[in-house]
């Protein structure tokens, strides 16, 4: 018998309507052999598979169970000890840090305390109020990295501390004045404090220190809390300068005093 894809049959309303062979649905599905027709069902089904990949110990390259294979191993085999750095090995390492304890993180603060030293000029000149007291070449302060550069800080805390024994006659109250850069004036020790012109754009304000009282062992001391003044420092600098400023007269009882400020930042 002649094999044909197709037949014409009367069906039960006596229309003639044409019928697929065996024939015409083989050659769908693509006849059973090594190399099948393009595109048959067969064809596609050893496409798929080939794709797959075989079920063996040692699967084809880039195959489907071949990265399912790669992704185990990286994943690891669900053991008690699995294989170190597997995506196992690590979930577990993990999960025993947060049952046995917190993870440590490395903590770096943004507070600064910068404390500076201030030497007198060798004399007992005089001061009247309103006078700058500083050292000998400059009576600027430079407050060193107390912040970063161009970034925002907030001051909390300012002390004095002056290594006298006894309070000289007149000493009052200090005042610091503070500038992002150095005040162009440059005033020297025991110059008369005016906010000149050329000041203005650095300037930040200033700190009321209070008056010094004495401790006792040769220190008078005084600070200020809870200051809380947000500064910003310019773009290409991280220092704060200043100007100490005595708000009475007085007379120095000794060269070469030793006098400290310090000033306790954080970062904003």
């Amino acid at each position: 018998m002649a094999q044909v894809p197709s037949i014409t049959v009367l069906d039960s309303d006596e229309v003639e309507r044409e019928v697929a062979t065996l024939t015409a649905i083989a050659a769908i599905l693509g006849e059973v052999q090594a190399s099948p027709t393009g595109n048959t069902l067969l064809d596609r089904v050893k496409t798929l598979a080939s794709i797959l990949g075989e079920v063996q110990a040692s699967p084809t390259a880039n195959t489907l169970q071949d990265r399912v294979k790669t992704l185990a191993a990286l994943v690891g085999e669900v053991q008690a000890n699995p294989t170190a750095n597997t995506l196992l090995d690590r979930l577990k390492t993990i999960g025993t840090a947060l049952v046995t304890g917190p993870v440590p993180v490395e903590q770096k603060t943004t507070a600064h305390d910068i404390a500076l030293p201030i030497t007198r000029p060798p004399n007992v000149t005089a001061y009247s109020a309103n006078d700058v007291v500083g050292q000998t070449a400059t009576a600027v302060l430079t407050f060193a990295g107390i912040g970063k550069a161009g970034g925002s800080i907030l001051i909390t805390r300012a002390e004095l501390e002056l290594d006298i024994s006894v309070l000289p006659a007149g000493m009052a109250s200090f005042r610091l004045y503070l500038y992002n850069s150095a005040p162009p004036s440059n005033f020297a020790d025991n110059a008369a404090f005016t906010f000149a012109g050329a000041d203005r754009a650095p300037f930040l304000g200033y700190i009321d220190l209070g008056a010094p009282v004495l401790l006792g062992g040769g220190t008078l001391y005084c600070k200020v809390s809870g200051i809380n003044e947000q500064m910003k420092l310019a773009a290409a600098s991280s220092d704060i300068f200043a100007y100490l400023v005595t708000a009475g007269g007085y007379t120095p009882a000794a060269n070469n005093e030793g006098y400290k400020v310090t000033l306790h930042s954080v970062d904003m």
